[in-house]
């Protein structure tokens, strides 16, 4: 796949990569659904906090917009395991193969061109401000470390999504661009735990819903989307 054939934004925490074969339609149904859902699962429960509420509460919200779940695996992986890498490396070291590959591959290749040419910019610092835990310093802050919680999708040319979830912590603060940033297991605080999700959207069930989601996104998309720079090259 070329990298010209995939669109990239941020949503959130989530990171979205969409096939430019993929109808408008299939791109922003993706997109809203990406979105509410993490809003969803924020009103119910803390994005960070140490149970698996929130995930499992986001899961839900998009099985309920109608996406089937195809297949899923779960991985809780001490840090020694993986060894020193980065986010991207320890996903790619454990993608299953039910996970699109290629858009994986591609998708590297946008990020680390996008953040070469500019390394600040509002898509990287909106993932960070919602995948990063803020600091507040407070007792036990060192101990517990600071929580990730990052979403990455991919919506290949026959719109299937598929979603990987990474979390752990670490026990200093991460910069904005932690993406690919070398990180050490002496400093991740207990396992990472690592999630993916292979889903397809069933029309029949988000078409009476799609109108109530959008507009209900409609004050929320400004400050919450953004494309990645260098996007439309």
């Amino acid at each position: 796949m070329h990298q010209g054939m995939i669109e990239t934004q941020v949503s959130a925490g989530c990171l979205l990569f969409m096939h430019r074969a993929c109808t408008d339609l299939q791109k922003s149904d993706a997109a809203d659904c990406a979105l509410y859902a993490q809003l969803a699962a924020t009103k119910r429960h803390p994005r960070f906090a140490p149970s698996s509420a929130w995930h499992d509460t986001w899961l839900a919200a998009l099985i309920r917009f109608g996406w089937a779940l195809n297949t899923h695996e779960t991985l809780s992986c001490p840090a020694l395991d993986l060894g020193p890498g980065s986010v991207w490396t320890w996903l790619k070291s454990n993608w299953p193969l039910f996970m699109p590959n290629d858009m994986l591959v591609d998708g590297e290749s946008v990020l680390k061109r996008s953040f070469s040419s500019q390394p600040i910019q509002p898509a990287v610092e909106l993932l960070a401000g919602h995948a990063l835990e803020p600091i507040v310093p407070k007792s036990g802050d060192v101990q517990r470390g600071q929580k990730v919680v990052l979403q990455i999708a991919f919506l290949n040319e026959n719109a299937a999504l598929s979603v990987a979830l990474i979390s752990f912590a670490h026990r200093t603060a991460l910069k904005n661009d932690f993406l690919f940033e070398t990180l050490h297991p002496a400093d991740i605080v207990g396992n990472i735990d690592l999630r993916f999700y292979s889903l397809r959207l069933m029309d029949l069930v988000y078409t009476p819903l799609r109108k109530n989601v959008s507009q209900a996104l409609e004050d929320r998309r400004p400050t919450l989307v953004c494309a990645l720079a260098g996007d439309d090259t």
